[in-house]
């Protein structure tokens, strides 16, 4: 699953930058894609050429990011590993006007500004410091939920740290189809799952994964002792500035529609009621305080996120989530459906926090391949092709009514 499916998901934010290669003296034609594949072979094979052992490459490596940034790059393998995997950094990290390194031209959001003729994006200091990648900024699944730094030269439209439960507007909690708490046995641990993201179109991935996970918890019934009585999806506000966002309000109509037959998943409109975007941790908090509201049970309510392995990916990158937000989520558990080519328990092997949390990390394969994303469904949409069983019947119907998703 993509960071756009649970959550959306990973788009990238409005202030996004561009990694290109160019030719230089007779290395032969440039080559091309945007792909995370493409973008590593850029790098790399300027890294390895002459250079066959780890050694030579890294030593090769540090080279070009001094280069790149007129800043050392410490010799641990730590942040060498992490220039190595993640090429984009290069763009991430770039200053505000461009630079160009043999083999490669980055430019920020600043740059491409300017070559738009559009008023460049405030400021910010990107330099990375020594020894350290810059901190990234990536969508997340939602998640998605857009806690992100400010990147490349460019301010995000929102402020990732800011936000308190107390400053938001109330929004009443649709119980319609919630399980009551007395149906639950005794020796159960009650639960709901959230999944947050922008749903622009929501697709039947957004939605089948509320099923995978439910099949979960009752085949481990006797072991885990968690009951689930209800599960919400929570549009993001359009203040979250992801492209290809429809209005809330189509957003919103279009979650209803595609959960209309679904018998305990329910639309919850309190992210878009707020005057700003809000973070994830606070909408599981408010989400915490509402289902607990009038429980007399003598039994919390569980709370988890419901989110794909590129969320929990998102999670160990720096500046892309609040550590004390980390630490909250987790606490609570999260419930991460991972797909073919994930290796999310890696990602909790490498990383102390998550590894801390390990056992609230419920780790769900998902056998029946499914890969439609949202920004397939558009692209679809604006060519003039079916998007049929990508989508629930009443999102098609909506989607050609208001005309969303041609420009």
């Amino acid at each position: 699953m993509n960071a756009e499916e649970a959550g959306e998901d990973p788009g990238r934010p409005a202030a996004h930058v561009a990694l290109h290669h160019t030719r230089t003296g007779g290395e032969g034609p440039a080559l091309r894609g945007d792909g995370r594949a493409g973008r590593a072979l850029r790098v790399r094979q300027r890294v390895r050429a002459g250079a066959r052992s780890r050694s030579c490459r890294r030593t090769a490596l540090r080279s070009v990011v001094q280069a790149a940034f007129r800043t050392p790059v410490g010799a641990s393998a730590r942040p060498l590993s992490a220039w190595l995997g993640a090429p984009r950094s290069l763009a991430r990290g770039a200053l505000a006007g461009g630079f160009r390194v043999p083999g490669l031209l980055v430019c920020s959001p600043a740059f491409l500004a300017a070559a738009a003729g559009k008023p460049p994006p405030r400021a910010a200091s990107t330099a990375p410091p020594a020894g350290r990648l810059a901190a990234a900024s990536r969508p997340a699944m939602s998640a998605a939920d857009g806690k992100r730094q400010k990147t490349g030269g460019a301010a995000l439209p929102f402020d990732p740290t800011a936000g308190d439960l107390a400053d938001k507007i109330p929004a009443e909690l649709d119980r319609s189809k919630m399980k009551p708490l007395t149906a639950v046995p005794e020796g159960m641990t009650p639960a709901v799952l959230v999944a947050c993201g922008s749903y622009s179109p929501p697709t039947v991935l957004h939605t089948r994964i509320f099923e995978t996970a439910r099949d979960f918890f009752v085949e481990s019934r006797d072991s885990l002792k968690v009951d689930l009585i209800g599960g919400f999806i929570s549009p993001v506000h359009e203040a979250y500035g992801k492209k290809g966002l429809a209005p809330m309000p189509d957003r919103i109509e279009m979650v209803k529609r595609s959960l209309a037959s679904s018998d305990w998943v329910t639309c919850d409109e309190w992210e878009t009621a707020q005057r700003e975007w809000t973070r994830t941790r606070l909408s599981l908090d408010r989400m915490h305080l509402e289902v607990n509201k009038g429980n007399t049970s003598g039994r919390d309510v569980k709370v988890m996120l419901l989110c794909g392995a590129d969320i929990l990916d998102s999670m160990v990158t720096p500046g892309v989530w609040m550590e004390s937000d980390l630490h909250t989520l987790l606490s609570r558990g999260i419930v991460c459906i991972k797909r073919a080519g994930s290796d999310p328990e890696k990602l909790i092997n490498d990383n102390d926090i998550l590894y801390k949390y390990r056992q609230n990390i419920y780790l769900i394969r998902e056998w029946v391949e499914n890969n439609v994303s949202s920004t397939a469904v558009r692209r679809a949409v604006k060519r003039g092709m079916s998007i049929k069983y990508f989508v629930a019947d009443g999102v098609i119907d909506y989607i050609n009514e208001k005309k969303l998703y041609l420009e």
